[in-house]
C-alpha cells in the first residue's frame, strides 16, 4: 500500500472532483446537503418538538451532530459501494484492493474539512469563541478517521458478498442516527429506560465521537470513561474489518 500512496492520494480527489459533477451547483452541495439537514432538523426537533429545552446553544450543538454522524455515514455508504463499484478499475490496474475503501473514507474526510470550517464559524457567531480545546481536534479526527475506516472495511467485504447490504445500510444509519443524540439529548429520553438500553447508549461509539466534539467547540462534559470505551472500539473495529477485507483480497473484482 505504501508503494501505491500516490495512486491513494490522487484517488480521493478524484472522487471528490465528480462525486457533483452532473449538478447545477456542483461541490457547492457538499456543503448544501449537510446544511439544509441542520435547517430541516432544527425546525421539526428544536422548534416543533422543542428539542432544544435545556441544551445551550443548540444550533451549534446540532450542526456538530448532524455534520459528525454525516462523516462516519458516508464513509460507512462509501466503503460498501468501494469495491462493487470499481470492478473495471480491478481488473485493468493491480493494487492491493484495501486501497479502495481507504482512498473512500478519505475522499469524505476531505469534504468534512469545508465542514469544520462552518462549524468553527457557527461557533465564533453564537459567542462560543475560539478556545485551547480546539488544539485536540485532530486528535478527535484521527479517532474518528479509525473508526470510519474499520467500518468501511467491513461494509466493503459485506456488500461484495451480499449486494442488498448497500440497500440496507441507509436505513441502518438513519436508526442509529437517533441512538446517537444527533438532533436531542438521548440520555434524557432513554434516562427511564431498561438497563440493556443504557448499556448500548454507553457503548455507541458515534455518541460517544459526537460528545467530544462538543466538548472541543462547546465545553460539553465528556466522561473518561466515555473516551476509553470510544478508544477502544475505534482500534477494535479498525483491526478486525482491515483483517476481515483483506481475508478475500484474493476474490475481488472476479464477480
Amino acid at each position: 500500500m505504501w508503494e501505491k500512496r500516490d495512486f491513494i492520494a490522487a484517488l480521493p480527489i478524484e472522487q471528490l472532483r465528480t462525486s457533483h459533477q452532473a449538478t447545477l451547483l456542483g461541490n457547492v452541495w457538499h456543503l448544501g446537503n449537510p446544511m439544509l439537514s441542520v435547517a430541516v432538523y432544527y425546525v421539526i426537533f428544536g422548534i416543533l418538538l422543542n428539542s432544544s429545552r435545556g441544551i445551550d446553544n443548540y444550533i451549534l450543538w446540532l450542526v456538530i451532530g448532524v455534520f459528525v454522524y454525516r462523516l462516519t455515514s458516508s464513509a460507512m455508504s462509501g466503503g460498501a459501494s468501494a469495491v462493487s463499484s470499481n470492478t473495471g478499475l480491478m481488473r485493468s490496474v493491480r493494487f492491493p484492493r484495501a486501497v479502495l475503501p481507504l482512498s473512500s473514507v478519505f475522499s469524505h474526510l476531505l469534504t468534512f474539512g469545508f465542514e469544520l470550517s462552518i462549524i468553527a464559524a457557527v461557533a465564533m457567531l453564537t459567542g462560543e469563541g475560539m478556545h485551547q480545546r480546539w488544539l485536540l481536534l485532530p486528535l478527535v479526527i484521527l479517532l474518528q478517521t479509525t473508526l470510519n475506516l474499520g467500518l468501511a472495511f467491513f461494509t466493503a467485504r459485506l456488500n461484495d458478498m451480499f449486494r442488498d447490504v448497500q440497500q440496507i445500510i441507509p436505513f441502518l444509519m438513519r436508526l442509529l442516527m437517533y441512538a446517537s443524540g444527533v438532533m436531542f439529548d438521548v440520555r434524557s429520553r432513554a434516562a427511564d429506560g431498561p438497563g440493556w438500553v443504557h448499556t448500548i447508549i454507553e457503548w455507541n461509539p458515534l455518541l460517544a465521537l459526537i460528545d467530544t466534539y462538543r466538548w472541543v467547540f462547546l465545553g460539553t462534559p465528556v466522561s473518561g470513561g466515555e473516551l476509553l470505551r470510544l478508544v477502544i472500539v475505534a482500534l477494535a473495529t479498525l483491526i478486525v474489518g482491515f483483517r476481515f477485507f483483506v481475508a478475500a483480497e484474493s476474490s475481488y473484482g472476479r464477480g
